[in-house]
């Protein structure tokens, strides 16, 4: 998504602008024998850690409700800021909705913005969430794949774009993986943290079942039981 990664590429440097007079000052306390205000930064840092940390929990126990109101309240809340905020709040939220069973919701929340007036990136973002609904409430792998390949057509005319993750989650249950695509859903599968892991982790219990792996097919299973015990896939099976 070219815009939250610009968003993103802008916190960083200032980030990174802002270590940089820490690390000076730092040194020149130091030097000085000033412990009060060492102290004071390294309290201040621990207490932004435990803060990023204490989030990211809060959001892993959204995702374990059994409903998706309280994680679609939260993306409405955390994408403000940035630029088609509507529309970001709206495929992440249709998204989640999609995967806990509400398929209605999810087109309402698709409904709400006028993509005409966004960019492409996030015009193939919708594309792939009515993928995953073809998916999800349909079982129609034809219509999935096709809605896939134009979210990816529409998105690969932009740079800094793109749901890799989710294109592989829809291409390896609609039609079976390449190993390249099972190696990036493990390793996105065991970040368990947020809805991506999850489909992910469902992805590879399709594909393990369907192969007759059904050891590895049960342990993605529990992996997207972890992550998300209410979702879709889990109430069906």
């Amino acid at each position: 998504m070219r815009s939250s990664k610009t968003t993103l590429i802008s916190l960083l440097v200032v980030a990174a602008l802002f270590l940089t007079i820490l690390i000076v000052g730092v040194v020149g306390s130091v030097r000085n024998g000033n412990t009060v205000v060492i102290a004071i930064v390294f309290t201040a840092l621990g207490v932004c850690v435990l803060a990023l940390m204490l989030n990211q929990y809060r959001v892993r126990m959204l995702f374990r409700d059994r409903t998706p109101d309280r994680i679609i309240a939260h993306y409405h809340g955390s994408v403000r800021r940035i630029p088609h905020a509507d529309a970001a709040a709206a495929y992440l939220s249709a998204l989640a909705a999609a995967f806990f069973g509400q398929y209605d919701r999810a087109r309402q929340e698709l409904d709400a913005v006028d993509w005409d007036r966004t960019t492409q990136i996030y015009r193939g973002h919708r594309l792939y969430v009515l993928a995953a609904l073809a998916l999800l409430e349909e079982t129609d792998y034809r219509q999935a794949l096709r809605l896939a390949r134009q979210a990816h057509e529409l998105e690969s005319r932009e740079e800094g774009g793109g749901l890799p993750a989710l294109d592989d989650v829809i291409h390896t249950v609609a039609e079976g993986p390449s190993p390249e695509a099972i190696a990036r859903l493990d390793k996105v599968a065991k970040r368990q943290n947020g809805l991506m892991p999850g489909m992910c982790a469902w992805a590879l219990a399709v594909h393990y079942k369907r192969t007759g792996d059904l050891e590895r097919a049960a342990d993605y299973k529990e992996m997207l039981r972890m992550a998300m015990p209410f979702s879709s896939p889990m109430l069906k099976n």
